[in-house]
């Protein structure tokens, strides 16, 4: 039932068709996820968004949100989304992303990708900083790096996988399988 109110909100909110970063600033800081306003636990949502979008496959962020929220939303959104129920979403959705939840495993099958999607602990000693979850694509000059903080509105540029993921802790990591097509529209 919450998912349909929030739904109703999120629907009439102008996100532009752009990538989506800086989750705590423009408009996408009053989009709802459970109880909460997205700038708080939305990171899930936003970065499954950015994929879609970056694979030629885009979709309302609000029917994103309202398809994943019934299985993916822990307690009306106080703990936001779990990041694992990503791979229901890719599946049910047929599009051609593969998890790993073995960092080095991902880091080689991501090498050979494009775009992907990492979680992770804000720190690599204590889950009390809780997760962040964003949107990878592997670039000549590094990793690009969508929605990387909550203030942030640009992406970010990273040397390597490693060099961003350095000081976090690998939960799961999804990547666009070049070896599935896809169609770009």
């Amino acid at each position: 039932m919450l998912e349909r109110l929030n739904y109703r909100s999120n629907k009439n909110i102008d996100l532009g068709a752009a990538l989506l970063n800086g989750q705590g600033s423009g408009p996408l800081s009053i989009c709802r996820l459970g109880l909460f306003p997205m700038s708080y636990n939305g990171c899930e949502m936003i970065a499954t968004y950015n994929l879609r979008l970056l694979m030629g496959q885009p979709k309302p962020l609000a029917e994103i949100t309202r398809e994943i929220y019934p299985y993916g939303v822990f307690f009306w959104g106080i703990f936001g989304t779990n990041p694992l129920a990503l791979k229901r979403y890719f599946r049910e959705n047929q599009l051609p992303v593969q998890m790993n939840m073995d960092y080095y495993r991902f880091r080689q099958n991501f090498a050979g990708a494009q775009y992907g999607i990492l979680s992770f602990w804000n720190s690599d000693k204590t889950i009390f900083k809780g997760i962040h979850t964003v949107t990878v694509e592997n670039t000549p000059d590094g990793l690009k790096v969508y929605n990387c903080t909550n203030r942030k509105v640009d992406p970010a540029m990273f040397p390597s996988l490693d060099a961003y993921m350095k000081g976090k802790k690998f939960i799961c990591g999804y990547f666009a399988d070049p070896e599935k097509s896809f169609e770009k529209n």
